[in-house]
């Protein structure tokens, strides 16, 4: 039972807790919803709701309507903009991993800006750093979510052909940011926080040396395993020789060759006839 439990949890048959919820940190019912909400006390994620500010461009994009290139231009660098500055911003707080802005346009999810950190210390820093503060004019609303890996939180068709359900898909249709962007932001929060670079490189070299130690203990249980299986093999050959030798000391003598059976039979020839004489 406690299997099939975990094997259901946060999917379309857990009838209990919401998978979208904790899927993509969002649901389009709230707080009206008939399955459970359950709100992570610690996450290395969190959920800027409704934070960008989609311009008439990124909104004409998103909803597929008709556009020209300079319209996509416009929209694309007000996008890069943001990020770039979020980014940084949010960078002070503590070294991140990825950073989402998602081009959904249902009430729960337009604007959502995910940012996640390394480390829960640090998402819990930004999350006390940004309470009250304002972005573009608005109220920043910034908490924890469940969301641990956008790969399972986007919406495949959208990233790998087209999603039929358009700007209102209940899975995220992320924004697309350049690789050249990303790599950029990140070289600059590494200039500006160079101690990011001592905490990644100690957490690398903890999960070498976890790795390593796991490598050794199992080359250590395999020989243990391969000198028992030896034992095991010795075990049979041993008491078979140990039986073959007892057998040889209370069994009939060895063969003799043919020079010992003469000497032998004149030994006797030689006692009889001593006997004879005696008689």
């Amino acid at each position: 039972m406690a299997e099939q439990l975990a094997r259901i949890f946060g999917t379309e048959e857990d009838r209990v807790n919401c998978p979208f919820y904790f899927k993509i940190g969002a649901c389009r019912n709230g707080d009206q919803c008939n399955r459970l909400h359950n709100r992570p006390t610690m996450s290395q994620t969190l959920l800027l709701s409704h934070m960008y500010p989609n311009t008439p461009e990124s909104l004409a994009l998103a909803n597929d309507e008709p556009w020209d290139e300079d319209m996509y231009d416009r929209a694309q660098q007000h996008l890069e903009a943001f990020y770039i500055e979020v980014f940084l911003e949010l960078a002070n707080y503590g070294e991140i991993e990825d950073l989402v802005v998602v081009d959904n346009l249902s009430d729960h999810m337009i604007g959502n800006v995910y940012v996640k950190y390394y480390h829960e210390e640090d998402a819990e820093r930004a999350l006390m750093k940004l309470t009250g503060r304002f972005y573009s004019g608005k109220l920043i609303q910034a908490e924890y979510t469940t969301v641990s890996d956008f790969r399972e939180a986007r919406c495949r068709a959208f990233h790998e052909t087209r999603c039929n359900r358009g700007a209102y898909c209940n899975f995220m249709h992320i924004k697309h940011i350049p690789r050249a962007i990303k790599r950029r932001v990140v070289r600059e929060m590494y200039d500006d926080h160079p101690e990011y670079l001592g905490q990644s490189r100690a957490k690398r070299d903890k999960e070498k040396d976890r790795k390593k130690e796991k490598d050794h203990k199992d080359r250590d249980r395999d020989r243990d395993r391969d000198r028992e299986k030896d034992r095991s093999r010795s075990r049979p050959r041993k008491e078979k020789k140990e039986h073959r030798d007892r057998d040889d000391e209370g069994g009939p003598p060895a063969r003799q060759s043919s020079e010992e059976r003469r000497a032998m039979i004149a030994q006797w020839n030689a006692e009889r006839e001593g006997s004879s004489l005696v008689a």
